[in-house]
């Protein structure tokens, strides 16, 4: 009965044609088709599940570690508001000290911050002291 439609119906039978090669080419392929064995199968999941598991347990360790990094960024930006003025007074009050020694001369502008060698330490050690944590997380992170 459906062999009769099909050869009486034009759209049934440019629908046959069509569909008759792929349903030959999949009969060619589950043929050809390695199917792994069961232990294999079962290893494989066993690793997968592993992995998810340990993903889910590191997403609350990585967001504790990003809010550690943000509280020691404002930490350090506060310690900085506060220790630059401090350590500016200290430095200069060092040199008004050692240059009152008799018979030593200093080669240090009047301003100790005005020197471009000091100013260049300093911005070294506040860019190490920047980017040191943010390497130690990016080395130590584990995707």
């Amino acid at each position: 009965m459906l062999r009769e439609h099909v050869d009486q119906c034009a759209s049934c039978a440019d629908l046959l044609a069509v569909v008759a090669p792929l349903l030959d080419d999949q009969r060619v392929l589950l043929q050809e088709a390695v199917v792994p064995s069961s232990a294999i199968v079962w290893w494989r999941a066993q690793r997968r599940s592993r992995r998810e598991a340990a993903e889910r347990a590191a997403q609350p360790i990585s967001f504790v570690q990003g809010i550690a990094l943000a509280c020691a960024t404002g930490l350090l930006a506060t310690a900085l508001g506060i220790f630059v003025p401090t350590f500016r007074k200290s430095l200069t009050w060092m040199l008004d000290a050692a240059g009152s020694w008799p018979g030593l001369s200093l080669p240090i502008a009047v301003d100790p911050l005005a020197s471009p060698i000091v100013l260049a330490g300093i911005a070294a050690l506040g860019l190490c002291a920047l980017v040191l944590p943010v390497a130690l997380y990016f080395a130590f992170h584990e995707d």
